[in-house]
């Protein structure tokens, strides 16, 4: 076997190991998910679908019983209400989804780089991807996000191979799934049109039919602009942020290197540009989806930098070693953060904060408390009907027990999202949820305000009964309606 054989096949050895090594780290993980509130939100609009006998336009599952417009991108709901419908636990769904389609968006990313850039800067992606735990969490936290960027990957992929249609149709795809991550790729390829004289009448003509194959979701989302109440710079979320400060240093000389080198390379240059969208969502910026094109540039810079040590010395030949080990293992981040209420932000470095040490270690919330959360959901289902509302005054509660057990909320999520007109929501449901640290004197006060029955308590939640609720389902309508 020729020597160039025998290096090739060690850079796919090791990008191979480690995805493998996060493979392993993810089936460990199982037990804790799903670990984000934002699969709650997905697994009760799937619901909300099945009611509806199909896509629903108008989000009646939450802010019930007045509801509020449905904008999010309808694919990965439709396919999880087709998988509940074929029986499949909703909670068996959420772990699955949020183990597996990780794994997927970096092999995805690793099979894109290596065939399209080489083995051995494939490598480096996969060991700049491995250091930022917050990016890595992302991947199983916003499961619809992860599967936009698969499809813009798969995109750009057959862009490199002169495949039009199927281009366009990823593309085009990736607006049926996320809000967000498809303009993140299509301004890619305008970017890369304007850059590449080679690819520049492909790019537009991929950009054109994805955008005009989208227009249905496009043109819902602006119609119902008025509907949002936020934009990402007034949420809370700016201040929670990872500065990668290696990364970042190396990010910074792969720019350079990008626009200099072979024009394939400013594909990078263009993901870079393109990410600054997401200046709205600091927080998505600089630790989530928007942190792609530094791992690209990052390891273009690796890459580079260990080709020039190797021909100064012989045993500089083991550099990519020593880097794997500061990646996988140290990968220093500056951390801030706001505590809500609080007006002061925190700083703070931590010295270990790779991707790896965070699997590694379990670090990460779990909201998945089977032992509390099911026997809950039993005792909604066994003190309501399936069209009454449930409500707690914490709207992750809420909208996590109503995605368990079958019930619309008066609660939701994406606030940016505003409901259709004011409500009470106490009035609205038919059962209300206190969590155990809950002021004793507001539930008392509460209760008595309303004339709600107490039925049940655990370690976690205090559960009222209203015996006279004004809001329900109009399963004809598809819609709630408040009860005269």
């Amino acid at each position: 076997m020729h020597k160039a054989q025998e290096k090739s096949l060690s850079w796919d050895f090791y990008a191979r190991l480690i995805l493998l090594s996060y493979a392993v780290l993810q089936i460990l993980r199982w037990r804790i998910f799903p670990q984000f509130m934002d699969m709650h939100y997905h697994l009760l609009t799937a619901w909300g679908f099945i009611r509806a006998g199909g896509y629903s336009g108008w989000d009646f599952w939450q802010y019930a019983p007045v509801g509020r417009v449905h904008i999010y991108p309808p694919f990965f709901h439709i396919i999880l209400a087709l998988l509940i419908k074929l029986g499949i636990s909703k909670i068996i769904l959420a772990k699955l989804f949020e183990t597996v389609i990780p794994l997927l968006f970096l092999f995805v990313l690793w099979r894109f780089i290596r065939k399209n850039y080489g083995e051995r800067i494939g490598f480096f992606v996969m060991l700049a991807a491995s250091s930022s735990f917050s990016f890595y969490l992302s991947l199983a936290n916003y499961i619809p996000a992860t599967l936009a960027a698969i499809f813009g990957l798969l995109a750009l992929d057959r862009l490199f191979r002169n495949r039009f249609l199927p281009a366009a149709l990823l593309l085009a795809l990736s607006f049926y799934t996320h809000i967000g991550i498809p303009w993140l790729f299509a301004f890619t390829f305008i970017f890369y049109g304007l850059f590449s004289r080679e690819h520049r009448k492909l790019c537009f003509k991929i950009f054109a039919l994805a955008f005009i194959l989208s227009l249905p979701v496009l043109f819902k989302q602006l119609v119902s602009l008025k509907a949002v109440s936020k934009l990402g710079f007034s949420l809370n979320e700016k201040y929670i942020c990872q500065f990668k400060i290696i990364d970042y240093i190396l990010a910074f000389f792969g720019l350079i290197l990008a626009w200099r080198a072979e024009k394939k390379y400013r594909l990078f240059f263009s993901l870079f540009l393109a990410s600054f969208l997401f200046l709205l969502y600091p927080y998505r910026f600089f630790s989530a989806e928007g942190y792609l094109p530094v791992i690209l540039l990052s390891a273009l810079a690796m890459d580079t930098l260990c080709r020039a040590l190797q021909a100064r010395r012989a045993y500089l030949k083991y550099s990519p070693a020593l880097i794997a080990v500061v990646i996988l293992f140290i990968s220093p981040t500056l951390s801030m953060d706001k505590p809500l209420g609080q007006d002061k932000i925190n700083y703070k470095i931590s010295l270990y904060d790779s991707a790896f040490t965070g699997m590694l270690f379990a670090r990460g919330e779990s909201l998945w408390l089977p032992r509390d959360y099911l026997p809950s959901a039993a005792l909604i289902r066994d003190n309501s009907g399936p069209d009454d509302i449930i409500y707690s005054p914490l709207n992750i509660v809420g909208v996590t027990l109503a995605s368990i057990s079958g019930r619309a909320t008066a609660n939701a999520l994406l606030p940016e999202i505003e409901s259709s007109r004011e409500f009470d929501p106490f009035r609205a449901a038919k059962i209300i949820i206190f969590t155990q640290d809950s002021d004793p004197g507001l539930i008392s006060q509460v209760a008595a305000n309303y004339g709600l029955i107490k039925i049940g308590e655990n370690k976690l939640f205090i559960f009222y009964q209203n015996p006279s609720p004004q809001g329900a389902v109009d399963t004809k309508l598809k819609n709630y309606l408040t009860k005269p």
